[in-house]
Formats: C-alpha cells, structure tokens, sequence
C-alpha cells in the first residue's frame, strides 16, 4: 500500500519539522485578510456535499444573501423560512432528525432572486468537533497505522465516515496568514470539501482526514452503525491559548506577554476556527495538544489556558455539558529510559487533573506508544480507547439491548503508604477490571528524602494495589511512574488500557 515510508525519511523530517514549531516559526509572515463573503445567496463553508448533521437535536442552517431577503431550506420532508437581516445574515433551524445514511440533498433558494444552493449526499448521525495540533492533524495517509488498502477496499461502510477540515490542505500556508484573526470572523478560512473515507484517502498526498479522528469514528461505526462526520479544526505546533477567546485568558498572569504579539495572540484560530461554526450542533469534541506548549515557557500557562478551552468551547456552542475528550500528550525519544523527566510530564500531568477536576470529561493515555518523536504512531489502539469513552459516557443510554458498555478509564493511582522498604500504591480501577503487571522495567522508580530517584523493582499485591521498592533506598517517600520521555509502561488492565504517567510528589521537576 502507499503509505508515509513512500514518502521518504527527508519529507517526513520536514513534515515533522513544520508540524512541530507552526506558530513559533521564525519567519516573518503577515496577517492577510480574508476575502470577502460573496455577493448574493450563500450558505456557511462548512456546508458542502456529503456532510453530516447531528442526529436527535435541532440543527441550525445558516449563511448570507440581500439584505430582506426570503428564503426557503428544504431538507428531509421539512421546509424552513427565514428572512435576512439587516448584516445580511440568516438562519433558519431544523427540527430533530432520525439517522439518514442514504443522503438526502439540501437546498437553499430565493424567489426573488431566483437564486438556488443544492447540498447533495447529506447524511445524519454522530458529528464531532476535532481539535488540537499535528497529532489530530496528521492525516490518514500519513499514519494508517496498519490498516491498508485491502482493509479499505473490504470495508465499503466506512464511507459513511466524511471529515472535514477547516483549513486548506495537510499543512496551513504559513506564509499568507489569512488564517489567522485577532477579531472573531463570520465564516471559516476555506470552503473545502467534506472527504469520505476511502481508497482516496489511501495514497500519499491522499484526501486529508484525521487518522486519529478517523479511527474514533471507525470504532464508534462499528458500534452505533451509523454516519460519522468529523469537523477538524487543528493545526500542528499550536498553542492551547489560541483556542479559546482572548478575553477569557486575561486574567492568566502567564499570558500578558503573548498579548503583545504580532499575529499569534490569544484566540488568533479561536477567532477563525471555533467562532465562525458556533452555530453547528456537535455530539461531543476531542481535542490532542500540548506538545509545543511543553516547549514553550511558562509551562504554568498551560493549564488555566486548556481549562478555558473547554468552558469557552461548551458556552460558545451553547452546550454546557458538551462531553470532551482530553488525549494526554506522550513524548519521544531515540531510547526507552526507566527515568528522564522533563516539562512534558507536567503538561501530562496538568491534562490529568484538568480531567479530574472537570466533569463530563474523557481521557486518553498514549504513553505506551513506541515513537522517537512527539507524533504518535499508533492511531488505532487510541481511537479504540477514544470509542471506549464515547460509548460508555455519552452513548450510554442509546446502547441497544443486551450490549455491554465497554471499560474506558486508564487506572488512576488513589493513596500510598509505607510498609517496610516498599511503597504500596493503590489505584482506583474502573468496573471491577484488575490490574496486570507484565515486563521489565516496569517503569516505577522510588526516592527517598534525598529526593534522588532510581529504578523500582514492582509486584501486585492483589488486583488494585502495586509494591514498589529498590534495594538502594532504605526508606522510599516517593514514587513516580513512566516518568520519562520514552517510558516503560508495563502496568495494565486486563482489558488492554495502560496506566498513565503519575507520581506521588509534588517536588520540582527539573
């Protein structure tokens, strides 16, 4: 199959290269404007062929003709009037549908204009909104993961799977900036096609969709068996603050000195992103960043910024519950080491607590990858653990008889205390579900008042609860686990879902 090894080590460094420093590169770009909506009838850029709307809640439809102008949206059995205001604008919302996997056409006209806007193979399901940075935005064609050609061909349902992106292409035009806004924008960037998943997605330079929002959605078919559509938002090298408004990153002392900047301010891609497509009804969102954050000083920024993501996304999609699902960054190194902190634990860590701390949340550990840089290899098994969330948090109650809601918590550790020279660690642990510990290293390391790390030996006492210890601590106060850039991680559930990184203290990290 054609696959990223096709494309070279050269362009895949340069890939890699781009995807990592995007808003912090060094050239000197300038912020373009937008050209200009078109005169006379329009609808939203987000609105092209073979899109996905939201199944079971209204559903807004929306763009810009003459001002006074009365219009008709027609779309499964319903017909909607609207009249444009005086901006210009208009809206008209459909009542709740049923799942539609044929597709239907949706079609926008003007009497008085004569004027006609048809929107062919719209199906209805489960949409989601993606965002974050290169790890949401590599493309399948960049990271199948495993699933080739023949899987694509053998499958024909998963063409019920569409994305799209609201960006131009693979990689953003870092040199004209019309992507980039300090004022909220009426619509998105670009009017790109919504890309159904198949053999066209295959080749390098193939038709763009998320692998890692593709192989949530495959996962999520193969349960709910119906259409799937992905809106992806994301942008390698981002930075959390510039998805979510600038006002509600004010009082984050951190953040002053970014409101100085020339073009990447706070809400800079909120404002041509997020904003322009408030009026889309979405199931849920899932967003994977953090990476250039835990290069870019001060690491504290972090977390206030992220929580403000997800406040500021559920208020400005008028869903205050909205279920978001937080993929927890992993890092990358030539060599696995038992022990290497650095500021990518305490973005991992942040992610975790943001979690904790926020209901209706979802978590996602990838640190088990194996990878020499920050962009994760494996897709499928993190999509599956994506699915896991989604079925057992948000899809709960739509289950059918007799199937059960799949385990989706990693581990998380719970309470410690000393017997000994061993550290006895207990977790919580979700639905019965035990604890497997298999390898070595398993990837603990313990300290004593000394606060000087070393590798841990580890066993299970029973199905919760972990001792570590090591033979040159006498008396361990601390333990830390996959603590490192390319970590051990060989504590587990039955079911597959790995431990993420954690430790017991709160000492710096150097």
């Amino acid at each position: 199959m054609a696959s990223a090894a096709v494309f070279g080590m050269k362009g895949i460094s340069a890939l890699i290269a781009i995807m990592l420093v995007g808003g912090t590169c060094d050239a000197q770009p300038k912020l373009m404007p937008l050209p200009p909506i078109a005169p006379g009838l329009q609808l939203s850029r987000l609105f092209n062929d073979h899109m996905v709307l939201q199944r079971d809640t209204k559903v807004k439809v929306w763009g810009w003709a003459a001002a006074g102008e009365k219009l008709a949206v027609e779309f499964a059995g319903q017909t909607k009037s609207a009249t444009t205001a005086a901006d210009g604008s208009w809206q008209v919302v459909l009542d709740p549908m049923s799942v539609n996997a044929t597709g239907s056409t949706l079609t926008v006209s003007s009497a008085a204009s004569n004027q006609k806007l048809e929107i062919k193979d719209v199906l209805v399901g489960e949409v989601w909104l993606l965002g974050g940075q290169s790890n949401m935005a590599f493309p399948f064609w960049i990271r199948p993961d495993g699933f080739d050609q023949n899987q694509v061909d053998a499958n024909p349902q998963y063409r019920n799977i569409r994305c799209v992106t609201t960006l131009n292409g693979f990689m953003p035009d870092w040199e004209k900036l019309d992507w980039v806004h300090k004022e909220p924008q009426k619509d998105i960037p670009f009017k790109n096609e919504w890309v159904v998943f198949g053999p066209d997605c295959v080749p390098v330079h193939g038709k763009r969709i998320s692998a890692f929002g593709f192989f949530f959605a495959k996962n999520l078919y193969d349960q709910l068996q119906v259409p799937i559509g992905l809106v992806d938002t994301s942008v390698g090298g981002t930075l959390a603050h510039y998805w979510t408004p600038a006002d509600t990153q004010k009082t984050i002392p951190e953040l002053k000195p970014f409101f100085q900047e020339p073009i990447w301010t706070p809400g800079c891609l909120y404002n041509s992103t997020i904003w322009p497509i408030r009026n889309m009804s979405f199931r849920g969102a899932a967003f994977y960043l953090g990476e250039n954050n835990s290069l870019t000083k001060p690491i504290s920024m972090f977390e206030p910024s992220y929580r403000a993501v997800i406040a500021s996304w559920r208020q400005t999609f008028s869903y205050p519950a909205m279920p978001f699902l937080i993929v927890q960054i992993s890092a990358g190194d030539n060599e696995k080491r038992v022990y290497q902190p650095g500021d990518y634990n305490l973005i991992q860590e942040a992610q975790f607590r943001i979690h904790r701390t926020t209901p209706k949340t979802g978590f996602v550990v990838t640190a088990d990858d194996l990878h020499t840089d920050f962009h994760v290899l494996r897709k499928q098994s993190h999509g599956e653990r994506a699915m896991r969330w989604a079925m057992a948090e948000v899809y709960a109650k739509s289950l059918p008889s007799g199937k059960k809601t799949p385990t989706w918590g990693s581990p998380a550790f719970k309470s410690m205390e000393t017997k000994g020279n061993k550290l006895i660690l207990n977790f919580n642990v979700m639905s019965g579900e035990e604890l497997k510990l298999s390898g070595v290293p398993a990837g603990f390391v313990v300290a004593g008042q000394d606060k000087q790390f070393v590798e841990a030996q580890a066993e299970l006492v029973n199905k919760t609860t972990v001792a570590v210890w090591s033979d040159k601590v006498e008396k361990p106060v601390a333990a830390r686990f996959a603590w490192s850039s390319r970590p051990y991680v060989n504590l587990w559930t039955a079911s597959g879902l790995p431990v993420g990184p954690f430790r017991t203290d709160d000492w710096p990290v150097p």
